[in-house]
């Protein structure tokens, strides 16, 4: 296995050229005196304007702003997000009440240190101080930032770097940002971190674990929160190891990168993220030798996610074997039954949670392992979907009052109906495990009138489940991030269907002809749609803190708009654009899957060739970094992966379909040579 790779920029180091001194004054010259030309008082325009008032960004940088709405000549230059605050009365208004809270707090905390030093001494003032800080960090954040440095035995216990007390901190110091406000407490809480590992403290284990639960989790529901963290805090090894507690912690940590963590605006200063998910990796590396033998759910769960982490390093020939091992383990534990011993209980107080903690496993475990047959081509483990699942009527109750934020901010706020969506993604999961067996079979074969009408059938079943979903998640109504991954997910299946038969089928065929299933105009159409749904997760959530699935919906989508690039259609630039910062933000912390999707990017633009004009210039300074500082010659050699690139143009043909589908790894070996050559 191997890490993520590094995202750096060098610079080179310009030296002032330096006089010549070939030949000396003469004596005579060095006497006379020669006047020094001055230059004139620049003029001042009549009709110069002051400008009536700065934006926040400038007044921040303390740079000259001409006051342009919008969006301001140095913002625009600077690629700055550019706000302008109110009326000098309501900055006042506002910093007025600001001192005043500060100062209640002040008070709060002095009177509580009189207090209390009175009955224990001065050894309490920094347990005092840590107390108020937990209740109002960004009062006390430049109280402690001052503290540290002016009297270092005063301080508190050194605050670990990577900590929600970190990130209140670093925003506390940009008094003008336009983030969302953090959260005050963590989504996870743990207490007894030091009995799985020594790498990290209570702090950082429950920042972290909330990463993993807030934008893992809710796409693939591998790990049932409650029961982990049960297990965490009792010491029990149910649901609970040292490897599954060290995996996810490996996933916060590059969920924490990938937000760009605690300098909030700087993403790729993450030097802190960067050296413990070395060490969370190494440990789990040796973990794994250790407990891989363990007939128990943390196995299963370490196994399918350590796979995971091998396909986003570009070795998913070895992550694909880990998935899919996970799934036997976890049909020889019976996941896949409607009721299986290792979730059985004397305790009533217990069923229902074990039951949940069940169905939800077990569905997880099915939608990986059927996710990866689809895009890897491998054969599912699982050949029906679990028997354990949650009713619609008992998913609607467990939805009641659910809410799902971004973690580490407040808002916004959605209904995520988790259970819900669940009910209905295991339809779809069913659907995808029974298309990817299908699949194995070409080329080797031919398309027959029965295939054709397979593939009729199925893209009927798809439209009925489409149709089958309430309102409430559907993504005009409710983009949550686990209900717009829903719908990308409908999409690429879509896709990949109608792609067998793009590839393998005779288009000239009586079948082909079938109004009722016209593969190519289909696959068209669902490419377009989910072109929209990847610009409805970037306006609706950004692309820092993105779950790791959505590194196959940017590769697919990004695909697709190159071949969509038009002067009258600017949508697709768009959808280029939000696909390649996206892989460019996921590959700080997921690694050289990440990259090798960016440089197959690059290289069919290369051979396709589109009107500049026509690609952002975001699009072209990612592509132009890679290129100079990323991708190198190890990462090529270092790529086994099986990954099937679909909709890569066809340059050069002159007969045959317009677009092919090829293996990752073959594909960027093949252009890369010829874009050496």
């Amino acid at each position: 296995m191997q890490g993520s790779s590094d995202a750096s920029s060098a610079s080179d180091d310009l030296s002032p050229s330096q006089p010549s001194h070939d030949s000396a004054p003469s004596a005579a010259n060095r006497n006379l005196k020669i006047a020094i030309p001055r230059l004139a008082a620049p003029s001042v325009k009549a009709n110069q304007q002051r400008t009536p008032r700065a934006c926040v960004a400038c007044r921040a940088r303390k740079t000259k702003c001409d006051g342009r709405k919008p969006v301001c000549r140095q913002c625009h230059r600077l690629d700055l997000v550019c706000n302008y605050a109110g009326s000098k009365r309501e900055r006042q208004q506002w910093e007025l009440e600001s001192v005043r809270s500060k100062a209640a707090a002040y008070e709060s905390l002095l009177r509580d240190i009189i207090t209390d030093t009175q009955r224990t001494g001065a050894s309490s003032i920094g347990d005092i101080i840590d107390r108020h800080f937990q209740a109002s960090p960004d009062v006390f954040a430049a109280l402690l930032a001052a503290r540290s440095i002016s009297d270092p035995q005063l301080s508190p216990r050194p605050k670990p770097g990577i900590s929600l007390n970190r990130m209140h901190i670093t925003l506390a110091a940009k008094p003008n940002s336009t983030l969302h406000p953090l959260t005050e407490t963590t989504l996870v809480q743990v207490s007894n971190i030091q009995f799985w590992t020594d790498l990290v403290d209570n702090t950082t284990a429950s920042h972290l674990l909330s990463l993993f639960f807030a934008w893992e989790n809710p796409t693939w529901r591998l790990v049932d929160q409650e029961m982990f963290i049960r297990d965490l805090e009792s010491g029990s090894k149910r649901f609970c190891s040292s490897l599954l507690v060290h995996t996810l912690l490996f996933f916060g940590c590059v969920n924490a990168t990938a937000c760009s963590s605690y300098h909030l605006g700087r993403i790729t200063d993450r030097r802190e993220e960067k050296a413990l998910g070395k060490k969370l990796y190494s440990a789990l590396q040796q973990l794994w030798q250790s407990e891989k033998d363990d007939n128990g759910l943390p196995t299963v769960q370490s196994s399918i996610m350590i796979g995971l982490l091998c396909c986003t390093f570009g070795i998913d020939r070895l992550g694909t074997r880990y998935i899919m091992h996970g799934a036997h383990l976890g049909r020889r534990l019976g996941l896949h039954r409607e009721s299986a011993p290792y979730f059985a209980t004397d305790v009533e107080a217990e069923v229902d949670s074990l039951s949940r903690c069940h169905k939800f496993v077990a569905c997880g475990v099915f939608d990986v392992q059927a996710l990866a047959a689809q895009v890897y081509r491998k054969t599912p483990v699982w050949d029906q979907p679990p028997a354990a699942s949650f009713s619609l009527e008992e998913a609607a109750v467990l939805d009641e009052g659910e809410e799902w934020r971004p973690y580490p901010f407040q808002t916004p706020v959605f209904r995520p109906f988790n259970h819900t969506a669940l009910c209905f993604r295991n339809q779809l999961v069913a659907i995808v495990n029974e298309t990817a067996k299908f699949a194995l079979k070409f080329p080797d074969v031919t398309v027959t009138q029965e295939d054709w009408i397979y593939g009729r059938r199925t893209y009927q079943r798809l439209q009925e489940w489409r149709a089958s979903l309430p309102s409430f998640i559907l993504p005009d109504e409710n983009p949550a991030p686990n209900i717009l991954t829903l719908h990308m997910y409908y999409q690429a299946t879509v896709v990949a269907l109608c792609q067998i038969f793009s590839l393998y089928a005779d288009p000239t065929s009586n079948q082909a002809l079938d109004p009722g299933f016209d593969p190519e105009s289909i696959k068209l159409q669902s490419l377009d749609t989910l072109g929209s749904l990847v610009l409805l997760y970037q306006a609706s959530h950004g692309l820092r803190s993105v779950p790791i699935v959505m590194l196959h919906y940017f590769l697919v989508g990004g695909m697709h708009a190159i071949s969509q690039l038009r002067p009258l259609d600017l949508k697709w630039s768009f959808v280029l654009e939000a696909c390649v910062v996206g892989l460019w933000h996921l590959s700080l912390g997921w690694g050289r899957m990440c990259t090798a999707f960016l440089r197959t990017i690059e290289l069919v633009l290369q051979a396709t060739k589109p009107d500049p004009t026509l690609v952002p210039p975001k699009v072209t300074a990612v592509l132009r970094l890679l290129k100079s500082n990323l991708w190198t010659a190890t990462d090529v050699t270092s790529l086994s992966a099986d990954y099937v690139v679909h909709h890569v143009p066809a340059v050069g043909r002159q007969s045959g379909p317009q677009f092919r589908a090829e293996g990752l790894e073959q594909l960027i070996r093949s252009m890369d040579d010829f874009a050496i050559s």
